[in-house]
């Protein structure tokens, strides 16, 4: 079982905004900064999202565009997570 989740991500130094979906697995293991937990609900698997999004492993979880990578940043840098919705699929 997969919960699926749509997202709005924006990168600040780019003014850039992206809005997409992402599967998460059922089971899965995670670390959310305090202790280690799984996704067996929808509220788990958004928690999952925001952990790794507030752990900076953005690119692990995130389509990010090779645009900012072509930059002359060449980096993501900051950026702010919205969850729009998470359903079962």
């Amino acid at each position: 079982m997969h919960y699926v989740i749509k997202y709005k991500l924006f990168f600040h130094t780019f003014n850039k905004e992206i809005e997409d979906t992402i599967k998460v697995d059922s089971g899965l293991s995670y670390f959310n900064g305090e202790r280690n937990c799984s996704v067996y609900n929808e509220a788990d698997a958004v928690d999952y999202i925001k952990a790794t999004h507030k752990q900076g492993d953005i690119e692990k979880l995130f389509r990010v565009p090779q645009e900012i990578y072509d930059s002359e940043h060449g980096e993501v840098g900051a950026t702010s997570l919205k969850i729009l919705r998470c359903w079962i699929s």
